[in-house]
C-alpha cells in the first residue's frame, strides 16, 4: 500500500490572516526528517520566498515529546527524531495578499495558494497526501481540484498535485454545469453584477470548443474555476484541473471588458493541455527550491495567448472585428517599442525568473513579453503552415500531434527541437530561417505581411505631421510625473527621465490635459523648453520634438481575394 502523509489545515486566527498547518508522519524511515516549503509556484516563474510567511514551527512526537525542529536554510527545517517515533510537524502561515498566486485569509473566506502553504516531506514527495480542512462553523464550502473523500477531507496522489490544487474556503457562490457527465464548478467569491446563466453558458462554450479541438476526450474527472471578484485587479493562474482568476466585480456589464475576461478564461483553460500536459521537459518534475529554466515559455504562454482568443471567436463569443481588436492590442504591445530588437523569444523565456515579473519603466525599451510576441509569432507560424499546405493544415495540427506525444509518454516533456520538428512535419518544409530570425533572433517580425495573406491590414493611425514627447505620465498630488520614457521618442533623445516632474513647456504651466494642447501646435523638428523638477532640483531641458510613437489599427481589407478568404477561413472557420 502506498504510504500516506496527513495534512491538516485550520483557521483559529483567521481574523488575523493566519492559517495553521500540521503534517503527520508515520513510521519515519530516518532519524532526521526534512521539511521544505516551495520558493515559487508553478505557472508563475519568480522566486517568491513563501517561507517568509511561516512561523511557530514545532514538532511533537505521538507520545507528546517535543522534538527538535531546526531551520537549516531559508525554506528548510530538520526534525530530529532519534527513536523514529510517529510525529506531527506544525506551523502557521500568514496570508493577506489576494492575487492568483498568493494566499489571502480573513474572517470572510480563505484562498489557499497551496505552494505557499504546504511543505514537502523531503524524500516522500511521491506519497499520497491526505488533507483535512477544519472548517470554522460560519464557513460551509470548499472548492478545489483535489480529489474528494468527504465534505472536508481530500487527497492528492503526490505532493506535486497537492500544491497544484489551490483551495477556496468560505461561502462562495458555486455554479455547476456538466460536459459528458463530468461536473464543472464555477466558484465566484465576492459580490458582482454577473448573471448566473450567462456565466455558465459562456464558460461551457469555451470548454466545449477546446475539448472538441483535442478530440473530445476530457482529461480530468472534475474541473473547478475559482473566480475572485475584486474592486480592481486581474490575471489568472492555471492548475492541473482548476484555475484561479480575478475580475473587477462590477465589470460584467461592460461588454468589452467582459469579453476580455472570457479571453482570460479561455487562456487559463487551454493550459489544461498546453503546459499541464503538453509541457517543456524542463517544467517537471519540478525543483521547488530554485529556478527551473526553460527557453520554451514562448510556446507555453505565447501559443496559449494566440489560441485563447481564437477559441472565443470560433465558439461565437466574439465577432471578427472584436477578434481583430485582440490582435491589435498584442501588435501594439510589441511593435510600438524597441524592446523587440533587443531580446529574443527564447531569451525572454529563459530570463523570466529575473525580468518578466520584475518589469520596470524601461521594460518596453529593452525587452519583450513572451506572451504577446509569442502570440504574434504563433499567428505567423499558423499562417505560414496554412499557406504552405494550401490550406490543408495549420497550427491546430501541431498542437494535436504534441498532445499525442504527451499521451504516448506522459512523463516526458517536449524540447525546442521537437517543437520545430513537428512544425516542419506539418508544414512540409524546413523552418530554419523562421526559427533563426523570429524565435532565437531579434529580426523585425513581418506580422503585417503575414496578416495580408489572410486579408487583414495594419494601419498606423498616428499623425506623422504632429509632434509628441514620447512619454507616459500620471498626475500625483497635482504634479505631472513621467512614468515611462519611450526609446525613439523626443523625451528619450533629449534626456527627460522616469520620475521627472514636468512643470512647464515654453513657459506655460502644464498638467495632463493642457500639455496636449501645447504640443498640438508643434511639428516634428520644433524645439521646446521643458522645465522639470528632478529629485527636488529645477532643470531646463531643451527638447527637439519628433513624431508620435506609432499606434496601429488592424482590420479586414475591403477587397479580399478568394485565396485570402480561404486562408482566413482555415484560421477562423466561419
Amino acid at each position: 500500500m502506498k504510504k500516506e502523509i496527513s495534512y491538516k489545515l485550520s483557521f483559529p486566527e483567521r481574523q488575523a490572516h493566519y492559517c495553521e498547518v500540521s503534517i503527520s508522519v508515520s513510521d519515519p524511515e530516518n532519524t532526521v526528517t526534512i521539511f521544505s516549503m516551495p520558493v515559487w509556484t508553478p505557472g508563475s516563474y519568480l522566486i517568491r520566498e513563501f517561507s517568509r510567511n511561516a512561523d511557530r514551527v514545532k514538532a511533537t512526537a505521538s507520545d507528546g515529546e517535543n522534538l527538535k525542529a531546526e531551520k537549516v536554510n531559508k525554506n528548510t527545517w530538520n526534525v530530529f527524531n532519534p527513536e523514529k517515533k510517529d510525529f506531527t510537524f506544525s506551523y502557521r502561515v500568514y496570508g493577506n495578499e489576494l492575487t492568483v498566486r498568493t494566499t489571502r485569509i480573513n474572517s470572510n473566506h480563505a484562498f489557499i495558494s497551496s505552494a505557499g502553504v504546504f511543505m514537502a516531506v523531503c524524500g516522500m514527495e511521491e506519497c499520497r497526501c491526505m488533507l483535512t480542512v477544519e472548517l470554522p462553523k460560519e464557513w460551509k464550502k470548499i472548492s478545489t481540484g483535489l480529489s474528494k473523500i468527504s465534505e472536508n477531507v481530500f487527497y492528492a496522489d503526490n505532493f506535486d498535485i497537492l500544491i497544484d490544487s489551490p483551495l477556496e474556503i468560505g461561502n462562495q457562490n458555486i455554479l455547476e454545469f456538466e460536459i459528458q457527465g463530468i461536473k464543472h464548478f464555477i466558484c465566484l467569491i465576492g459580490e458582482g453584477n454577473y448573471k448566473d446563466e450567462i456565466i455558465i453558458n459562456d464558460f461551457r462554450k469555451i470548454a466545449e470548443e477546446q475539448i472538441k479541438f483535442f478530440g473530445g476526450k476530457i482529461p480530468y474527472e472534475h474541473y473547478t474555476f475559482i473566480i475572485h471578484l475584486v474592486e480592481k485587479g486581474g490575471g489568472g493562474l492555471e492548475h492541473l484541473n482548476s484555475f484561479v482568476a480575478q475580475f473587477p466585480r462590477l465589470n460584467f456589464s461592460d461588454e468589452k471588458l467582459y469579453k476580455k475576461f472570457l479571453g482570460l478564461v479561455s487562456h487559463e483553460y487551454f493550459h489544461l493541455w498546453n503546459v499541464k500536459r503538453i509541457r517543456p521537459f524542463e517544467l517537471g518534475p519540478f525543483d521547488y527550491s530554485k529556478e527551473n529554466y526553460t527557453k520554451s515559455l514562448w510556446i507555453a504562454e505565447g501559443w496559449t495567448s494566440f489560441f485563447d482568443n481564437v477559441f472565443i471567436r470560433r465558439c461565437g463569443l466574439i465577432n471578427d472585428e472584436e477578434y481583430f481588436e485582440f490582435i491589435e492590442n498584442e501588435y501594439n504591445d510589441v511593435m510600438r517599442f524597441k524592446g523587440r530588437f533587443h531580446q529574443s523569444l527564447s531569451e525572454s523565456s529563459f530570463d523570466t525568473w529575473i525580468k518578466f515579473y520584475r518589469k520596470d519603466e524601461n521594460f518596453s525599451n529593452t525587452q519583450i513579453s513572451y506572451y504577446t510576441k509569442g502570440a504574434l509569432v504563433a499567428m505567423m507560424l499558423n499562417i505560414e503552415i496554412i499557406k504552405k499546405t494550401n490550406c490543408e493544415k495549420s497550427l491546430d495540427d501541431v498542437m494535436r500531434i504534441l498532445y499525442k506525444d504527451y499521451e504516448d509518454v506522459r512523463s516526458k516533456g517536449y524540447t525546442q527541437e521537437r517543437i520545430k520538428e513537428v512544425c516542419e512535419s506539418v508544414n512540409g518544409g524546413k523552418l530554419n530561417e523562421f526559427w533563426k530570425m523570429y524565435v532565437d533572433g531579434t529580426d523585425e517580425i513581418p506580422v503585417e505581411e503575414f496578416l495580408s495573406f489572410a486579408g487583414i491590414e495594419v494601419t498606423d493611425t498616428s499623425d506623422s505631421a504632429s509632434a509628441a514627447l514620447g512619454i507616459e505620465s500620471k498626475t500625483e498630488n497635482g504634479k505631472l510625473i513621467i512614468t515611462k520614457v519611450i526609446d525613439g521618442g523626443s523625451a528619450y533623445e533629449s534626456g527627460l527621465s522616469f520620475r521627472d516632474e514636468i512643470i512647464s513647456v515654453n513657459s506655460f504651466r502644464v498638467n495632463e490635459d493642457n500639455i496636449k494642447n501645447i504640443l498640438s501646435e508643434k511639428k516634428p523638428g520644433d524645439e521646446i523648453k521643458v522645465i522639470i523638477s528632478r529629485e527636488g532640483l529645477i532643470k531646463e531641458i531643451p527638447v527637439t520634438l519628433r513624431k508620435p510613437i506609432p499606434k496601429f489599427k488592424i482590420m479586414r481589407m475591403e477587397n479580399i481575394s478568394d485565396e485570402q478568404e480561404k486562408v482566413f477561413q482555415k484560421w477562423i472557420p466561419g
